[in-house]
């Protein structure tokens, strides 16, 4: 069984990854963590110099969090990272590309307004991801 993760560091996105640990060591799934660095290319123009450069670093630190938990317990796994204005386009599209057999990701993702993306990327990816998606609490 392949599982995509789909992080954003929140408290419910770490949820999935501890869920997706369980299943790699119980059932031996085979688990790529994902996450996305929100932005388009045409936004970087107007904003900061190095902007992009610090949106993919803390993107980033969200996946090396997640993989030292797997790393503790000797469990391999791949990480991924990619940009798109939309995450959850991003995480359909990884998970057709690498067809894996369930996504899982977080009910909602960090505070404010990244809280409304969040929770509109897990909408979108229930409607339309190529296979079964389980959405954590």
């Amino acid at each position: 069984m392949k599982i995509l993760v789909a992080t954003d560091g929140s408290e419910q996105s770490m949820k999935a990854i501890k869920k997706a640990l369980e299943l790699a060591e119980k059932e031996g799934a085979k688990i790529v963590i994902m996450s996305v660095a929100y932005f388009s290319k045409q936004d970087l123009d107007e904003m900061p110099p190095n902007i992009q450069d610090k949106l993919e670093a803390e993107t980033r630190q969200v996946l090396n969090k997640a993989k030292d938990l797997f790393d503790k317990k000797e469990i391999k796994v791949e990480t991924v990272l990619e940009t798109d204005l939309v995450p959850a386009n991003a995480i359909i599209r990884k998970a057709k590309e690498i067809k894996c057999d369930q996504i899982l990701m977080g009910s909602t993702g960090r505070t404010g307004l990244k809280r409304a993306i969040i929770g509109s990327t897990a909408a979108k990816v229930v409607s339309q991801a190529p296979c079964t998606v389980t959405v954590i609490r």
